[in-house]
């Protein structure tokens, strides 16, 4: 056989060994990817419900407040009552009304005062649920249309009734707002009832659909998150679901996304792949037919590299022999192509190194069972059974989730903020009333830990231009440091002033203090400083020399302050740390509201200020 009719065979039965692989191998990424696709519709399941446990633990809250004062109130229709009501619902803007229930179900004091009543089987239900479980209870209520429909959420009474707020299910939408989604992928919540409380993307006719009798949720049973593929109970179209319960609070999560969306690109790759390989094989063919003899031990030589180098061996190389014929240059060709993808392997190697060590531990963080451990922590926690000893391990557990809790939130606002999408609203907020509910969220964690908490403010303090839940939790991240960093028994002051230009609000704790070659490095991303104490006023650095270990004594990661300074900056301020002998003070300097450059957010203020204090 000549050497046209070698080439040719070597083409053909090279080529279509390696066609055949390859559809083999591009079947297996295709399971691959449908498998990895489910897994990542069942994880926006689960962080979709993470989201509204975690919504629904903040409406508890202020609920939580509202009973140990009303337990504590010799009279419940105190004025005392009525206005820790007011206060709690005035900043809320998606809640309806609030009122305190006595054990039998009747109104107490309610809020506004002309609140219509609930519907007598929701409060049973609600009264029910709470007498059963000893714990919080929500439902939903429908009684005023699928418009108007809203979410009642109850916390008990000791001694016998409960506080219960009715937040309007548009709230949901603010919640989930900010979850990216596929395009096409479609995010519903069903009630215990199996009703649809909220559907993105959907018409009002489908609210309030019971799907209780859909394979959806028998697929779920009694797990906390499933993935199936079924047609839509409501809509009828075939969708790839993921499924998660929201806790204890009975609530369903669905994420769909339409088959179609996951299946089709996976055809049009192997139709393509099939097409070309086809056109493959033909040119090979073609080109074996005039293939002369004399190019026949160069190109085996040049086969040979290109084998080797496709079996894994990058260091390969073509020989380059001197001359300009197409066979050398193919072969410098394949050699700078070599280096090439030598290289990006190099490059994509290290990068998929990186990303699996952050993905790891962010998914270590995130597969916590959070909510089961917080959960049970506070039953146990109000078992009046406990030891003084179990007592103790269970308020170490409760401080170790609410550190997990701190981690994911600090680690969603870093991305947020390197992505460009921290977004602010920036009004006019009352200095001294951000210090308070500051002072008030705070107290429980620093009585917890014997420290003296206290704000020192004077009678008359300029408002400041920023966003009010920004400015909140960066002050509460300020102070939970303090916290963290002052030994039992030590002393925290809030305090504020009013400068030239600027409005100053501190910090001041009587901790061990900042070790002077850590301070210009403080706000640092992931930034850890090294053990330090002071003693007698005077700097006494334990292994806190340039390079020594990180302080781990402290629970954290480095990132409370960066986060604080890049949204300080963002509204336009700073914050500055001052650490001398035993003590640290972060003082947080903001624009005044109204100054020079702010004339017209002054005046919309003016005209808009009730509607962005409900905002807040």
């Amino acid at each position: 056989m000549g050497i046209r009719g070698r080439l040719l065979a070597l083409a053909v039965g090279a080529a279509f060994p390696l066609v055949l692989i390859g559809l083999i191998d591009l079947r297996k990424v295709w399971t691959t990817s449908r498998e990895q696709l489910n897994e990542t519709v069942e994880q926006q399941a689960e962080f979709a419900a993470l989201a509204f446990e975690r919504w629904v633990d903040a409406q508890q809250q202020p609920l939580i407040t509202i009973a140990a004062t009303a337990a504590a109130e010799a009279q419940l229709r105190s004025p005392e009552l009525q206005e820790s009501l007011r206060l709690a619902i005035l900043p809320r803007p998606h809640w309806i009304d609030v009122r305190v229930l006595d054990a039998s179900g009747a109104t107490i004091v309610t809020q506004p005062s002309n609140a219509e009543s609930l519907p007598g089987a929701l409060i049973e239900g609600l009264l029910s649920e709470i007498q059963t479980s000893r714990l919080s209870a929500v439902e939903t209520d429908w009684t005023s249309g699928v418009e108007q429909r809203a979410l009642a959420v109850a916390v008990p009474i000791e001694g016998g009734g409960a506080v219960v707020a009715r937040v309007g299910a548009q709230g949901l939408d603010d919640l989930f707002r900010d979850i990216r989604l596929p395009s096409s992928a479609l995010l519903t919540i069903l009630d215990p009832q199996a009703r649809v409380v909220y559907r993105s993307r959907s018409m009002e006719t489908y609210l309030g659909e019971d799907v209780s009798n859909s394979t959806l949720l028998a697929a779920l049973a009694q797990e906390r998150a499933a993935t199936i593929e079924v047609a839509s109970p409501i809509d009828g179209t075939q969708r790839v679901y993921g499924l998660g319960r929201a806790g204890a609070t009975g609530y369903i999560t669905m994420v769909g996304v339409p088959s179609t969306s996951l299946h089709e690109p996976a055809r049009r790759q192997l139709a393509r792949y099939l097409l070309l390989s086809v056109l493959a094989l033909l040119c090979a063919t073609g080109a074996a037919l005039f293939i002369a003899r004399g190019v026949a031990r160069p190109l085996r030589r040049l086969r040979g590299a290109a084998q080797r180098f496709g079996a894994g061996n990058l260091s390969t190389r073509a020989e380059e022999k001197g001359g300009g014929d197409e066979i050398t240059q193919l072969g410098v060709t394949f050699n700078t192509m070599a280096a090439q993808i030598k290289e990006r392997e190099t490059r994509l190697t290290e990068l998929d190194r990186l990303k699996s060590e952050f993905v790891s531990g962010v998914s270590h963080e995130l597969r916590t069972p959070l909510t089961t451990i917080k959960m049970l922590t506070h039953l146990l926690l109000n078992d009046g059974h406990v030891t003084p000893s179990q007592r103790q391990n269970l308020e170490t557990i409760a401080v170790q989730c609410d550190r997990q809790i701190d981690l994911v939130l600090n680690l969603l606002d870093l991305s947020r903020i390197e992505s460009g999408a921290l977004n602010l609203e920036p009004e006019e907020v009352d200095t001294r009333e951000v210090v308070r509910s500051c002072l008030r969220i705070e107290r429980p964690a620093a009585e917890l830990r014997g420290h003296n908490i206290q704000a020192n403010l004077p009678l008359e303090l300029p408002s400041v231009l920023a966003d009010r839940r920004a400015l909140r939790r960066v002050l509460c991240s300020l102070v939970e440091n303090a916290i963290k960093y002052t030994p039992a028994g030590g002393r925290i002051t809030l305090g504020a002033r009013a400068t030239d230009d600027r409005i100053a609000i501190s910090v001041t704790d009587t901790g061990r203090g900042i070790a002077p070659q850590d301070i210009p490095h403080v706000f640092e991303k992931f930034y850890r400083g090294n053990l330090y104490e002071a003693t007698d006023g005077s700097h006494s650095p334990k292994d806190a020399q340039p390079g020594g270990a990180p302080d781990t004594e402290v629970p954290g990661i480095g990132l409370g302050l960066y986060l604080a300074q890049n949204i300080i900056a963002e509204l336009g301020g700073q914050i500055s740390v001052e650490s001398v002998g035993r003590g640290s003070t972060f003082t947080v300097h903001l624009p005044p509201y109204g100054a020079e450059g702010n004339i017209e957010n002054e005046i919309d203020g003016q005209a808009e200020h009730g509607s962005k204090v409900a905002h807040s």
